[in-house]
């Protein structure tokens, strides 16, 4: 009877999928937070290295790019070199990399070693996503998403605070030597405790498609990165982007072709015949766009306009870091249990309000009420994301899961630099009309005409000329007008981005399917038609959302 009673007592064994997830988690939010803490280094780097910004822009933009480039190979390597292998694979490179980004010299050294570090942390977001969706089971993977969620969405919101301190009180190095003892433990976690998925064999390396792809994307992504800073109408631009969409489509063509004469595609174009997966990729460009494409707004206004340092900056987005970091995990549950539609539709109607709010900021807004709308997006950004993924994947077989979370990445990162290039035009060109408009009310008769002789008066009063102190008074008088045309411009981008919200709402009302009951039959069982189940893939019915 007490060998009975033992037999009864349940384990209390944590259980693999757990251990999976927190393992992953810290590869996931190192190299989310490297991609948020540079950008606030790089006036530093401009003084370290006495370079101008258009030079110092290639640390950002070496690693965007070469996560473009790398991205669509993880499954392959993952197919070939087995899952965990190619993992800690990625986790040395990204880490090595890190540690020579601190050590280097030179800006072209610094750059380089960017490429590396971008190599290595290319594969660490769509490997962990493919590793949870592997174990949890389909009626699970919100919840695995929600928790998933902490370091995506924490990352970002945490990377100027932390970057900034580290900028403002210690050396611009430790921006990446942060990453390497958080590199030495993600890799000591995931030799001992992930389990290595079977490699498969007789695959082959799809290098006319790769050469297309890196291409196309590559220029995409440059095109998209100085579309800020050159125009979206300069020779570049125009160029880089017809030359990159030209690339793309030879590339889907060869995978097409490829793929009717049974070869192995790099990316198998056959994922957008799954209507989840394809209606996910559409709606992700719309969200994206509009959470990621505002994001750089706020350190614009917050530092130019209000004038407060990196670090403080940096405090006042905390907010909203906390309030994705328990949306997050809300928002996976609710998931699970009533669909990816009805809880991503409040969301984004939330990141409506907040943003249609914000498009009447001012130069003297009070900070309790930005940080509010900041809460607001906050619980935005853990009601859209990630229950997006967990739909456009929930009926990808585990063969696929690796090109498909690739791919998931890939138009991840399209999406959010077509909306930062987007909206930084939009700010510049909005800048100028603004600042003509304003200047052609300066009149003797509107405040800012009656300030004038009153500054003139002053600068007199201190000491200086009839001349100089009319020419100092103007050049205050222009400032003021300047500043003001400026939060003008992000006023008009805030409500680019409400438009941007009720295309992403529209697209998520095609978000269709009856969420099922988990089978109650063992995993390990065959399917009902008699086909034994792939390795990997649970035979509990595949995952669809409640409408």
């Amino acid at each position: 009877m007490q060998v009975n009673a033992r037999a009864a007592q349940p384990r209390r064994r944590l259980e693999y999928k757990w251990i999976v997830a927190m393992v992953v988690i810290i590869a996931v939010f190192m190299s989310i937070l490297d991609q948020t803490i540079v950008n606030i280094a790089i006036p530093r780097l401009q003084i370290a290295f006495g370079a101008d910004i258009h030079s110092v822009q290639w640390v950002l933009t070496a690693y965007i790019l070469t996560l473009g480039v790398v991205t669509p190979t993880s499954a392959f390597f993952s197919d070939r070199l087995g899952i965990k292998r190619f993992y800690l694979i990625s986790l040395v490179l990204f880490t090595f990399g890190s540690a020579l980004c601190g050590l280097a010299w030179s800006l072209p050294v610094l750059i380089f070693f960017r490429i590396l570090q971008g190599i290595g942390g290319a594969a660490l977001f769509p490997l962990s996503i493919t590793m949870l969706f592997r174990e949890f089971p389909p009626q699970e993977r919100g919840a695995a998403m929600g928790f998933f969620g902490i370091p995506a969405l924490l990352a970002p919101a945490l990377g100027p605070t932390l970057g900034g301190y580290l900028v403002t009180f210690a050396g611009w190095q430790l921006i990446f030597y942060i990453n390497v003892p958080i590199g030495i433990i993600a890799f000591i976690l995931a030799t001992l405790f992930l389990h290595e998925a079977r490699p498969q064999t007789g695959t082959t390396f799809d290098f006319l498609g790769f050469i297309f792809v890196a291409i196309g994307l590559g220029l995409v992504l440059y095109a998209l990165s100085s579309a800020s800073t050159d125009g979206w109408g300069s020779t570049t631009v125009i160029g880089c982007l017809a030359g990159g969409l030209l690339s793309l489509a030879i590339f889907v063509a060869v995978e097409l072709i490829l793929v009717n004469r049974g070869g192995q595609p790099l990316l198998d174009l056959r994922l957008f015949a799954n209507g989840p997966f394809t209606t996910s990729i559409i709606a992700g460009l719309f969200v994206v766009f509009s959470l990621f494409g505002g994001l750089f707004l706020f350190p614009i206004y917050l530092q130019n306009l209000r004038g407060l340092s990196a670090f403080e900056s940096g405090l006042v987005l905390l907010p909203q870091a906390l309030a994705s970091m328990v949306s997050v995990i809300i928002g996976g549950r609710l998931v699970d249990r009533i669909g990816v539609r009805a809880v991503m539709i409040p969301g984004l109607l939330i990141l409506g309000v907040a943003t249609w709010e914000l498009s009447s900021i001012t130069l003297y807004s009070p900070y309790w009420w930005l940080q509010a709308m900041l809460v607001l997006r906050g619980i935005a950004l853990g009601l859209t994301v990630q229950p997006l993924t967990v739909f456009g994947l929930s009926e990808v077989k585990p063969r696929q899961l690796a090109q498909a979370s690739s791919m998931n990445t890939v138009m991840r990162s399209v999406s959010s630099s077509l909306g930062i290039a987007v909206l930084a035009t939009l700010v510049q060109s909005q800048t100028k009309v603004h600042f003509a408009r304003l200047a052609e009310q300066v009149t003797a008769s509107s405040q800012l005409g009656q300030l004038l002789p009153r500054l003139q008066a002053l600068f007199v009063a201190r000491g200086a000329g009839q001349a100089a102190a009319q020419s100092a008074a103007l050049q205050v008088v222009s400032r003021l007008v300047q500043r003001q045309s400026f939060v003008l411009a992000i006023q008009d981008a805030f409500l680019v981005t409400v438009v941007i919200i009720g295309l992403a709402i529209i697209a998520v009302l095609f978000v269709r399917g009856s969420r099922r009951k988990p089978a109650t039959i063992p995993e390990a069982a065959p399917a009902a038609t008699g086909v034994p189940a792939e390795e990997g893939e649970s035979s509990t019915p595949a995952f669809a959302m409640v409408e």
